[in-house]
């Protein structure tokens, strides 16, 4: 399999994170949709962001930077289901779950301390946080109990790919779920930007939700784009 590609205007989004997964906070900043629009190209996506097709040569240039380093990750389009299913696990199931633990007991202690300051704030932080929460823990149960064994079964029957297509189907949907509400987030934090009253536990708490909305973002560009496309 290849182990570099060549980016230009036709370049779908989601194959340009596995590839160069370092473009991703880049992406972030610019609100350019790579895990559930990852089958978009540079080219349109770009378009939709208004921004201009100087943006792929600034792509370009940073890849090829990235190329250079001697330390540069692996592709995760080279590794096996079983390799991409378990870098999956201990790379994104289990910090997030670590992070979702943590940010559950700092969002309590924002509610009370700042209810006075902005309830309408600390509501939508509760709410939106808690509906994120449920979703990703009912996601990753899915995941682990079903579709992973699923796809470790050696020998593989039709039947069975087709089984898996159809949890697919499901998952990629609430894949969908999640980047709606951390896009909600996004919109309402201003880009996770603490007001001015915040104190350190706020501060913490905004730290924590952009650290968990970039790595649920590459989440799921690794099983979109990568792992789940192997069983279209």
């Amino acid at each position: 399999m290849k182990q570099i590609i060549a980016i230009n205007s036709q370049t779908k989004l989601g194959e340009l994170v596995t590839y160069f997964p370092a473009i991703t906070s880049r992406l972030n900043e610019l609100h350019i949709d790579y895990c559930c629009q990852g089958d978009r190209t540079l080219e349109a996506a770009i378009e939709a962001a208004g921004i201009t097709s100087d943006f792929i040569t600034e792509v370009q240039n940073g890849y090829d930077e990235f190329l250079a380093r001697p330390d540069k990750e692996i592709p995760v389009t080279e590794l096996s289901d079983e390799e991409l299913i378990d870098l999956i696990l201990d790379t994104h199931h289990q910090p997030e779950r670590v992070l979702l633990k943590e940010l559950e007991q700092l969002m309590n202690k924002i509610l009370l301390a700042h209810y006075d300051h902005d309830k309408n704030l600390v509501l939508m932080l509760h709410r939106s946080f808690n509906e994120l929460k449920m979703e990703l823990e009912e996601h990753f149960v899915k995941e682990e109990r079903e579709i992973f064994p699923a796809m470790r079964k050696p020998n593989k029957t039709s039947e069975d790919r087709l089984a898996i297509g159809s949890i697919i189907h499901e998952l990629e949907a609430e894949h969908d779920g999640a980047g709606d509400i951390i896009k909600h987030l996004m919109k309402e934090t201003d880009d996770f930007t603490p007001p001015e009253f915040a104190c350190p536990t706020m501060m913490a708490v905004y730290a924590k939700l952009h650290e968990l909305a970039d790595d649920i973002f590459l989440h799921i560009a690794k099983e979109n784009s990568v792992l789940f496309k192997r069983y279209e």
